[in-house]
C-alpha cells in the first residue's frame, strides 16, 4: 500500500512540473494583455530601469531588451532559476518604437521578435517607469511598464 501511495505522489508531482510552464506562460500572456494602450497614443514615457524576472527552473543568460531602430539596449548576464536581475540607468525616453527581448537558455538562443510595448492604464506618466521583462518558459517572454517605487 505504501508503494502505491509513493507512486501516486510522484505522478502528481511530475504532472505539476509538466503543467507549471504552461500555466505560467498563460498567466504571463494575460498579464501583458490587461488594460493596455500603445505608447504612441500618448506622450513619450520616461524610463530609468529594468527588472528581468526568470520564472523558469533553468538558468538564463545574456538577456537583452533591444530597441532595433535606435540600437539602444539594456542587458543582464546570468539569472538563476526563479530569481531576478535589475538595473537602473539615466532616464531615457521611450516613444513607442518596437523592442525585442533575446536570451540564452539551455544552450539555445530565444527571441520574442519585435513588439511595441503598451502602457498600463494606471501608469502615472509624470513619474519615471521601469520595464519588467518576464521570461516564463523556453521561448516565452514579454515586457511591460511598471511604476517605479519610491
Amino acid at each position: 500500500m505504501q508503494v502505491l501511495h509513493a507512486l501516486s505522489c510522484d505522478c502528481r508531482t511530475r504532472a505539476y512540473l509538466m503543467l507549471k510552464p504552461v500555466v505560467t506562460g498563460l498567466c504571463t500572456a494575460l498579464l501583458f494583455a490587461c488594460s493596455a494602450a500603445p505608447v504612441d497614443s500618448g506622450p513619450p514615457i520616461q524610463i530609468d530601469g529594468m527588472i528581468i524576472e526568470n520564472q523558469t527552473l533553468m538558468y538564463i543568460s545574456a538577456v537583452r531588451l533591444l530597441v532595433p531602430v535606435t540600437g539602444n539596449f539594456v542587458s543582464c548576464g546570468n539569472i538563476a532559476p526563479e530569481s531576478r536581475c535589475s538595473t537602473t540607468f539615466p532616464e531615457a525616453t521611450y516613444t513607442g518604437n518596437p523592442v525585442e527581448v533575446t536570451w540564452s537558455q539551455g544552450g539555445q538562443i530565444h527571441s520574442t521578435g519585435q513588439f511595441v510595448m503598451r502602457l498600463p492604464g494606471d501608469l502615472d506618466e509624470d513619474k519615471p517607469a521601469r520595464v519588467l521583462v518576464v521570461i516564463s518558459g523556453a521561448g516565452a517572454a514579454g515586457a511591460q511598464f511598471i511604476q517605479r517605487s519610491e
